[in-house]
């Protein structure tokens, strides 16, 4: 798993980096900081911005969130190895072991929705996480459309973290046959680091709901049933989502499945992600 960390300097960011770590924890994933500097003046060097300290201070809170004998994001102590050099004669050299995983920082520099979806499409990302503020805001202090644009248009899956807020239950809206087994893995990941309670939400149009996604339905929640999820399930109209989301979703973590078949696609605009994880007052995974 590769997961891509896009963060400014402000409080929401600090949060969201906690979650990754969780997740980093869980996974061993191959991970990457990204800031975005919109402009670097030719006289100033990238460690002289505040984006760039922030940077400096998530790598060592997270390579500090690990014992360094075990870590895999660490280069691995110096030992002294005899290595043969030609026949009969040999020398004693230090040899360095790499990480077991990648670990990166980065900056880029321009508008940071675009920079932050060509960092993931470059490095091949499965998953982005960036936090940004709470409630409908959904935005960053200076840069606000960024986490929305985001969400809306990456090619990969997207976990928004809306600042600090424990995650009870994991409502995960299904209304497409097909879903990706490393979807059904990032869940499992987040019920995993947060011990959460899984609620299948089954989206229907008229009271119907097509043959193949009802069957997908059963079959997820067996899939987790066999893993001990506590899981349960249940319907609600694709036309009463905006209330059901404003109703029900309190100290939860909402998982929108998206895809070319999604009837949250079709029956709302085109924009309807960015208009979901707007108005949600908590955090969102957007699968893809």
């Amino acid at each position: 798993m590769r997961i891509l960390f896009a963060a400014d300097q402000h409080p929401y960011s600090e949060y969201a980096l906690q979650v990754l770590i969780k997740l980093a924890m869980n996974t061993w994933a191959d991970v990457t900081l990204l800031g975005v500097q919109p402009v670097i003046k030719t006289t100033s060097r990238p460690g002289s911005t505040s984006i760039s300290r922030a940077l400096q201070y998530y790598r060592d809170s997270f390579l500090n969130s690990w014992d360094k004998e075990t870590s895999p994001y660490e280069m691995q102590e110096g030992k002294y190895q005899w290595y043969p050099l030609k026949d009969g004669l040999w020398e004693e050299v230090k040899v360095f072991r790499g990480r077991k995983k990648e670990f990166k920082v980065r900056m880029r520099v321009g508008k940071p929705a675009i920079e932050i979806m060509g960092e993931a499409i470059e490095e091949g990302t499965d998953l982005i996480v960036l936090g940004c503020m709470k409630g409908e805001s959904c935005a960053w202090e200076k840069f606000r459309s960024a986490p929305q644009e985001v969400a809306s248009n990456s090619a990969c899956s997207v976990l928004l973290v809306k600042e600090e807020q424990p995650v009870e239950r994991i409502l995960a809206c299904l209304d497409q046959g097909y879903i990706s087994q490393e979807s059904l893995e990032m869940i499992n990941q987040m019920i995993t680091i947060h011990g959460a309670r899984l609620e299948l939400v089954g989206l229907s149009q008229n009271g119907d709901m097509n043959k193949s996604v009802y069957t997908r339905l059963i079959e997820i929640g067996d899939y987790y049933s066999d893993r001990d999820v506590e899981v349960s399930t249940r319907l609600t109209e694709v036309s009463d989502f905006e209330r059901f989301m404003s109703r029900e979703v309190g100290q939860d973590l909402l998982a929108l499945w998206v895809g070319k078949k999604s009837l949250l696609s079709r029956f709302f605009s085109r924009d309807w992600v960015g208009r979901f994880v707007s108005k949600c007052q908590t955090s969102v995974l957007v699968m893809r």
